[in-house]
């Protein structure tokens, strides 16, 4: 066959965890150039893994993925397999162990995969070194109607159950400028909402620019209608931050925080740098601020140590405040880290229920929050996602899912009133 004759190479990627990965895998795809996206359960020539390590979960699904594709790899030899992110990064060896693993790429350099496959130097590289924040343009998402755009990388906060810092590193951040035209880039692709992310994202400065410089260059972007902060600390996010960001009409009424748990002594065992205190604090000044603002925390159930008392503290901490909903999640132990030589590990059973009596009293608190909003006919806004003659579907500027029954194309933003249409809670 002649060359020019060659089919396309195939290449699926398989993307675990945080929207910091999804973008880093947009990155990784379009740095590959004219090539077959295909989907991971379909055969390719190339198969990229951007693993997760943030609970043994995602370890397992990060492991079951580089099963399938060595499966694969057995029938045709061909095939290339790559290994990346934060579960590559610190189980290097046991990816080794598995098989014909082509490539193990540290997350520092993930953004090369392409241009190591074609034969540039791969040297895995200790991520505690890594001092650059590592960047390159990007214009489309794989398939995501909203932009996902990474503007920092690394922590160094070490919380006690936490893995994360010892897979990204130190924290750095993406030059001011980068970031505004990356974003611009975004606008002229199409894009009308950016979620801004990173792996501790209030950590983001770029000299004496921080967070709400980069909030309100973007909003001075014409055709960006939206932007989101995917997730903040609570001690990052402080009074004359708030203030800032208040001034940016752009910028979505939600707030991810990631809480934990509502109980001093647990929190103090964890690490966190915060108390029960400066939570309510920050709660009153968001509200202040947005009146209608949708405030979700991140929990982690079953703590080692946690009494009945303590997992108690939390569930009447959280019932007593303003709050839209909770990501909750069993306390999943994590080699090298501090809690993992704690003693008091907790039976899954009791994680489990605290799980379920946590996650039903999120329900409620969304449901509270929904009929709050109706009262009040809120006016919601958002990207359509929906590829549909008959209704559009967003996820609102409020983080509510919505249905609307009619159509607009996809990609478009939407305006409409909450009782005009139906919420999705399921």
């Amino acid at each position: 066959m002649p060359k020019s004759a060659r089919p396309k190479p195939r290449l699926a990627i398989s993307t675990l965890g945080c929207k910091t990965n999804f973008y880093e895998s947009a990155v990784i795809a379009q740095s590959f150039g004219d090539t077959e996206l295909v989907d991971f359960n379909q055969e390719a020539d190339i198969y990229v893994i951007n693993t997760c390590t943030v609970t043994n979960r995602t370890d397992y699904k990060s492991r079951n993925l580089i099963r399938k594709a060595l499966l694969r790899k057995a029938e045709q030899p061909h095939i290339r397999i790559v290994v990346t992110g934060c579960f590559a990064q610190r189980s290097f060896e046991e990816i080794r162990a598995m098989g014909d693993v082509d490539l193990i790429v540290d997350n520092q350099n993930k953004l090369d995969i392409a241009a190591i496959l074609d034969g540039k130097d791969n040297v895995f590289t200790d991520i505690m070194d890594a001092k650059d924040f590592a960047y390159k343009q990007v214009s489309s998402m794989l398939g995501h109607t909203r932009a996902f755009q990474k503007i920092q990388d690394g922590c160094d906060f070490y919380c006690a159950y936490c893995a994360v810092p010892y897979a990204r590193g130190h924290s750095r951040s993406a030059h001011y400028e980068d970031v505004i035209n990356q974003a611009q880039i975004f606008a002229e692709s199409g894009f009308n909402e950016i979620v801004l992310g990173g792996v501790n994202l209030g950590l983001y400065c770029d000299g004496d620019r921080d967070i709400a410089d980069v909030v309100t260059g973007i909003a001075e972007i014409p055709a960006i209608e939206l932007i989101r902060i995917s997730s903040i600390e609570p001690q990052l996010l402080s009074k004359g931050l708030l203030q800032k960001l208040s001034t940016v009409d752009k910028l979505c009424p939600h707030f991810h925080i990631p809480l934990q748990s509502g109980c001093d002594s647990i929190l103090k065992s964890m690490g966190r740098h915060y108390d029960t205190l400066l939570i309510e604090r920050l709660i009153t000044r968001i509200i202040d601020l947005y009146p209608d603002a949708a405030i979700g925390f991140d929990l982690i159930c079953g703590f080692p140590g946690e009494s009945e008392e303590q997992y108690l503290q939390t569930y009447e901490f959280l019932n007593s405040l303003p709050i839209a909903y909770l990501h909750v999640f069993p306390y999943s132990r994590r080699k090298g880290t501090k809690a993992d030589k704690m003693p008091g590990h907790l039976p899954n059973a009791i994680k489990k229920e605290r799980v379920r009596c946590l996650s039903a009293l999120s329900n409620s608190k969304k449901q509270a929050y929904i009929e709050c909003l109706k009262k009040n006919n809120i006016t919601l806004r958002g990207i359509n996602e929906a590829d549909d003659n008959a209704k559009a579907e967003i996820l609102s500027d409020h983080y509510i899912r919505f249905q609307m029954p009619y159509a607009r194309p996809q990609g478009t933003l939407i305006s409409c009133d909450i009782n005009d249409g139906r919420v999705i809670t399921d």
